[in-house]
């Protein structure tokens, strides 16, 4: 897809649109983002990773201004942009870059600065696995009990971004939400260094265990939603767990060896990493085990599997593949047109449709 945004370096323009995308739920301001874009050199990776960085900086000292001065809603929003444009600034950085983690730790100090303006609070929570805990973000819009929705990103989604996209719109629907890092994933990987695992039933299960226990939630009533990547993650949970309502998958992968990491060569030095690997080999090896053969059959709930027809990121096929192979019969296929909000991976292009289309038909079956 060309755009006026680094139309002949593809990767820089899908995630400036990525980043465009979300001025519509408050995550950045289209000013400011383009004035940043103008100035980065695509030829030059610090360029992207230094203007993205130093406009994070100056919104994040706006946010403080508007704090000090008892703006709170002010403070709230520029909070919001400031973490967009560290995480942004993060992207292209190998994995291994401990530039990686700083960045992290920036973007995600601006959401808790702003998840306590919303009213009601986001909840910081952690969440028990085995040995191991994970961090992550509780919101119920009522006292409830609510629908909840347990969201799952994917190689490279932040909670903190998901948060923005989906969290005030499912609180406007009264339905209560919670984001955890889960293994690969977010501050799991950045700050403890917990890659991926295959069989992502286990730490999904763990935080469907903690969010059926709040009293503001309705076990009877909780709904999956998976993007990128998270279109394998939850499926395969859904394969082993019956609490779940409905599922929504914002991109579907049958197959993460054959349906991302070889369909599309440039992520695979992020694979390698989330995966906590060195090679190809090591990955390839470690990545036959991402798959949903024999377990996609077991899928009872609901599901929407929606994915755009052009993304050149995670293959079509996979999706279709997966929706062929889901047992219940309340199931839809939505392969979105180029021409129409399916151009991009993830729906980018067209937001604004995509996502209310994916969050009104969860909440109609929750």
């Amino acid at each position: 897809m060309k755009s006026a945004f680094f139309p002949d370096h593809p990767e820089l323009s899908v995630q400036t649109i990525r980043l465009i995308a979300q001025v519509a739920y408050g995550g950045a301001d289209y000013f400011d983002a383009a004035a940043a874009a103008a100035r980065i050199d695509p030829e030059d990776p610090e360029s992207w990773q230094a203007e993205w960085r130093d406009l994070g900086a100056r919104v994040e000292r706006r946010a403080q201004e508007a704090l000090d001065a008892s703006h709170g809603q002010a403070a709230l929003r520029h909070f919001l942009h400031a973490g967009s444009y560290y995480r942004q600034s993060d992207f292209f950085l190998p994995g291994r870059d401990p530039r990686k983690k700083e960045l992290f730790l920036k973007a995600r100090a601006c959401f808790l600065e702003a998840a306590r303006l919303y009213d009601p609070p986001v909840e910081t929570i952690e969440v028990p696995c085995g040995g191991e805990r994970y961090r992550g973000y509780f919101h119920a819009p009522s006292a409830g009990p609510l629908p909840a929705v347990l969201m799952l990103g994917g190689a490279d989604s932040l909670a903190e971004e998901l948060f923005v996209l989906a969290g005030p719109e499912l609180a406007r629907r009264n339905i209560a939400l919670m984001l955890v890092d889960t293994p690969g994933r977010g501050s799991t990987l950045r700050v403890d260094g917990i890659p991926t695992r295959p069989d992502y039933e286990v730490p999904v299960s763990a935080a469907v265990d903690g969010l059926a226990a709040r009293p503001e939630v309705d076990p009877s009533r909780i709904g999956l939603l998976g993007i990128s990547l998270g279109g394998y993650y939850a499926p395969r949970a859904a394969g082993f767990d019956d609490r779940f309502r409905a599922m929504v998958l914002w991109c579907g992968c049958f197959d993460v060896l054959a349906d991302l990491y070889a369909f599309y060569p440039p992520i695979q030095s992020q694979m390698q990493w989330i995966l906590g690997v060195d090679s190809d080999a090591e990955a390839r090896d470690r990545l036959a085990a991402f798959n949903l053969r024999g377990i996609a059959g077991r899928i009872s709930c609901p599901t929407l599997v929606s994915h755009a027809e052009g993304d050149a990121l995670m293959d079509p096929a996979g999706a279709r593949k997966l929706y062929e192979e889901i047992a219940c019969a309340d199931k839809e296929l939505r392969l979105w047109p180029k021409e129409a909000g399916g151009a991009v991976h993830c729906n980018w292009d067209s937001l604004s449709v995509a996502l209310p289309y994916m969050l009104d038909w969860l909440a109609d079956r929750l």
